[in-house]
C-alpha cells in the first residue's frame, strides 16, 4: 500500500490524501488488481465538517465520483469518501505508473485535482531462454530452457549466425532440444568456431510480449579436415617412358598434379610435398632430377582456410 502527502483544499485545516493498494497482479493478462481511495480528515481535534458534495478521481485516465452526504462527516479521525477496485493494464514490458488525481465539490470544502503516482511491481513478461551448455560441436545437441511466466505463454526460437538464420520451432513450452546443424561450419570457412545467438519471442496467444537472446559458441567437429582427392605423377617424356617401361634415372622429368578440396566451406590454403629429399609448394611443379634407382615417395599435406591439414 502506497499514500501520497497530504493534498490541500480551500480550508487550511481540512486535508485528504489518495492511497493506491495493489491486491493482486494476472501476470498472462498483464494486469494488477489496485485499490484507489481518497480519504479525509481534519487536522485538528474537536471540530466536525459535514454536508453535501462529490468527490471526483481520475485513476489512469477515467473519472469516478463518489457522492457525499451529511451523514459523511470529517473529523480528526479522517473518512474514506471515496473507493475504487478496477485493474490497471500494464505497458507492454511489464511496467506501469499509475497517476491518481483527486478533488472535492462540496457544500463546506472545494480543492483543485491534485495528483499522485504510484509505479506498480512490474510483472515479468518476455522469457530469457538459458542453453544447457557454453559451447557445443556442430552436429551436436543443445537443450534450451524457456521458464515462462505464465503458463499460457508460448515461444518461438530462432537463430541468427554467420549471416544465417532460422527457426528453430514455433508454440514452443518451456524446452526445447535442437541439433546444431553441421551445414552452419560453412558459414565461417576460415574459422573454427563462431557464436551462436538463439532468440526466444514470447506469445500471449498470438500478442509478442518481447524478445529476449541467449548465445552458445558451435564448433567445426575436429573430422572436419581437407581432403587430398589424388596426386597424379606422370613422366614429361612420354615416348621415352613408352620404350622403357618406366622412370630413367638421371633423364626423366615428373609432373606431379595435385587435387584437394576444402570441408563444409573451407578453402585449401597451401600445399607441401616432400619427394626425394625436397620440399615442393603449390598443386602443381615439375621433379627435373631423379638422382637414384628405386622408388620414389611422394609425401603431400594440404592446409586449408581453418588452419587444419591432411597428408
Amino acid at each position: 500500500m502506497a499514500t501520497s502527502g497530504a493534498l490541500s483544499t480551500n480550508n487550511d485545516n481540512i486535508k485528504y490524501k489518495i492511497t493506491v493498494n495493489q491486491n493482486s497482479q494476472n501476470v498472462s493478462g498483464n494486469t494488477s488488481n489496485v485499490t484507489v481511495s481518497v480519504r479525509f480528515y481534519r487536522t485538528n481535534t474537536g471540530y466536525t465538517t459535514f454536508g453535501t458534495g462529490t468527490v471526483y478521481c481520475m485513476i489512469n485516465g477515467t473519472t469516478y465520483s463518489a457522492s457525499v452526504t451529511s451523514d459523511d462527516k470529517i473529523t480528526s479521525g479522517g473518512i474514506v469518501l471515496f473507493t475504487k477496485t478496477l485493474n490497471i493494464a500494464h505497458n507492454a514490458d511489464g511496467s506501469k505508473t499509475l497517476t491518481v488525481s483527486a478533488w472535492i465539490s462540496h457544500s463546506q470544502v472545494d480543492s483543485s485535482e491534485q495528483s499522485y503516482s504510484q509505479k506498480l511491481t512490474t510483472i515479468p513478461r518476455a522469457t530469457t531462454p538459458t542453453i544447457n551448455v557454453a559451447s557445443v560441436d556442430m552436429g551436436a545437441s543443445i537443450t534450451v530452457s524457456m521458464p515462462r511466466a505464465s503458463s499460457a505463454f508460448t515461444h518461438t526460437l530462432k537463430y541468427t549466425f554467420g549471416g544465417t538464420s532460422g527457426t528453430i520451432g514455433t508454440g514452443l513450452g518451456t524446452s526445447k532440444t535442437w541439433t546444431v546443424p553441421l551445414s552452419l561450419a560453412s558459414r565461417i570457412p576460415n574459422a573454427t568456431s563462431g557464436t551462436l545467438t538463439i532468440s526466444c519471442e514470447t506469445y500471449n496467444g498470438s500478442t509478442k510480449i518481447g524478445t529476449k537472446t541467449d548465445t552458445v559458441t558451435i564448433k567445426v567437429p575436429t573430422s572436419v579436415v581437407p581432403v587430398i582427392n589424388s596426386v597424379a605423377v606422370t613422366d614429361t617424356n612420354a615416348t621415352q617412358y613408352s620404350k622403357m617401361g618406366g622412370v630413367v634415372k638421371g633423364r626423366s622429368k615428373l609432373s606431379v598434379v595435385i587435387s584437394a578440396s576444402g570441408a563444409s566451406g573451407s578453402t585449401i590454403s597451401s600445399y607441401s610435398t616432400k619427394a626425394g629429399g625436397k620440399t615442393y609448394s603449390g598443386s602443381s611443379f615439375t621433379v627435373n632430377s631423379i638422382t637414384s634407382a628405386g622408388t620414389l615417395t611422394f609425401s603431400v599435406t594440404v592446409k586449408d582456410s581453418r588452419g587444419r591439414s591432411a597428408s
